[in-house]
């Protein structure tokens, strides 16, 4: 074989041989950083899918907590709404001295601040009331109740207070405790309590005639010294306390004629307060 058929020989096989070197080789850092991106941007998608998942959720967790606090406001209001028709009739619950009087003033929450019913009685004043005790603030006591709780004026301080002393051994005073009821129940949630102090001790024999002649009242037990703090007086005697605890009318004695002036004098004292 001549030296120039080998060298040509020689050449061929190095050219072959780089051919297949080159095509061994890994690829270009260019096309692996493209795959790179491509995977990347594949992995991105699911991640900002989640986020957005996750947004939703957080939104709907607002949502719903909106929803509660939208809740637990009007749970709120309806309590309070209830309560505050409560309050206007607390004197028939008979509570304690945790029993706070119901706000003054036409704003006062379950109270009407509208004008007054109709009246139940009509009567001049001329010859009713008068009697002592006028411009003076009530004094303050506190009973037993029948039901072994308590009553107090103290109690009512805000609300316009028809305050009455009497006695089952008293006959005028049950022909009037009943009507006085009925004031107690047209007027209470307007502003109006009755307090009714018995100078019985007995409260069995107090609670059966509450009970057969359906009387709504707070009734106090054993208040004869309450009654004789206010001097020798004719029983049955009322007064009508305003809502800063001043008595504004008083009543000696029973006289069927005077439930009108009565029940004006309870009308200008809730006018009053229901103005403020």
């Amino acid at each position: 074989m001549s030296t120039l058929w080998r060298a040509t020989l020689l050449a061929g096989l190095t050219l072959l041989a780089c051919d297949k070197k080159d095509s061994a080789t890994t690829p270009e850092p260019v096309a692996a950083s493209g795959d790179a991106g491509a995977s990347a941007e594949a992995a991105s998608g699911p991640v900002e899918g989640a986020s957005e998942v996750g947004a939703s959720q957080e939104e709907g967790s607002d949502e719903s907590a909106s929803a509660d606090e939208g809740a637990s406001e009007d749970e709120g209001a309806s309590a309070d709404e209830g309560a505050s028709e409560d309050e206007a009739g607390s004197a028939d619950a008979g509570g304690e001295g945790g029993e706070v009087a119901a706000p003054t003033g036409a704003q006062a929450k379950g109270e009407v601040a509208l004008e007054l019913p109709a009246p139940l009685f009509r009567g001049a004043r001329e010859g009713c009331g008068g009697a002592a005790g006028v411009g003076q603030r009530v004094k303050n006591f506190k009973l037993a109740t029948p039901e072994g709780k308590t009553v107090s004026p103290s109690y009512y301080r805000g609300r316009v207070v028809l305050l009455n002393f009497w006695g089952t051994w008293c006959k005028p005073c049950l022909q009037e405790l009943p009507e006085f009821s009925r004031l107690y129940r047209r007027y209470r949630k307007y502003g109006l309590t009755l307090v009714a102090v018995a100078t019985d001790e007995d409260a069995e024999k107090v609670q059966a005639f509450l009970d057969e002649k359906k009387i709504a009242a707070k009734v106090g037990l054993g208040g004869e010294a309450t009654a004789g703090a206010y001097g020798d007086r004719n029983f049955p005697f009322t007064f009508v306390i305003d809502s800063g605890g001043v008595i504004r009318a008083a009543y000696d004695g029973y006289k069927e004629g005077c439930l009108g002036a009565l029940e004006a004098d309870i009308r200008d004292a809730l006018e009053k307060r229901n103005r403020r």
